[in-house]
């Protein structure tokens, strides 16, 4: 079977639940065959976020562990969070750094970006590069409580290899910077 890919047409979206942390909506959209199909996804809201791979002096990188509540599993990530409106993403990738971990950076780079859930939202998660680290702390969240460590490259690849790391954004993003941000001169 050779079908070839096809845009959808939305017909009409209705917001089905609207949370500070989440909102969920349902769309009728036209298919390329002419059926209409109800589509449930995240409603448009913040649509972008960053995720900050910070490289110290020593070429080592922060990485971090969390309580993350759906899985019930202290999870191994990279510092990050969501881009507010009217900011610029290197911006918001040291606000985030700073208020996760006590540090800011004088140098950032935007490696590139990724979709968080491309089958359920929109949301692209820029993956931004910061070096020349210098303390700089603001206000956390009152809800993370977020413990930080220095690793090499090869410490984090056997993490990887062991199945450690388990979390698809700390995941994405060690691959782009693997694979592009090694070659890249920072600003």
């Amino acid at each position: 079977m050779n079908r070839h890919p096809k845009s959808w047409k939305k017909l009409s979206s209705n917001v089905l639940l609207k949370n500070v942390h989440l909102s969920i909506a349902e769309d009728i959209v036209l298919l390329p065959n002419g059926a209409k199909k109800t589509y449930v996804r995240f409603a448009p809201g913040q649509d972008r976020s960053v995720i900050v791979i910070a490289l110290n002096s020593d070429n080592k990188i922060l990485i971090q562990k969390e309580y993350s509540y759906p899985p019930n599993k202290i999870m191994w990530q990279l510092p990050g969070g969501s881009v507010k409106s009217g900011e610029s993403i290197k911006v918001a990738a040291n606000r985030e750094l700073a208020e996760e971990s006590g540090y800011s950076s004088k140098k950032v780079k935007v490696l590139g970006h990724f979709y968080t859930n491309n089958r359920l939202s929109d949301q692209k998660q820029y993956v931004v590069l910061s070096t020349e680290l210098f303390a700089f702390k603001l206000p956390e969240d009152k809800d993370e409580f977020i413990d930080t460590f220095w690793l090499t490259k090869e410490e984090i690849t056997t993490k990887i290899a062991s199945g450690e790391f388990d979390n698809i954004n700390l995941l994405a993003a060690l691959n782009l910077w693997f694979h592009v941000g090694e070659k890249v001169k920072v600003d």
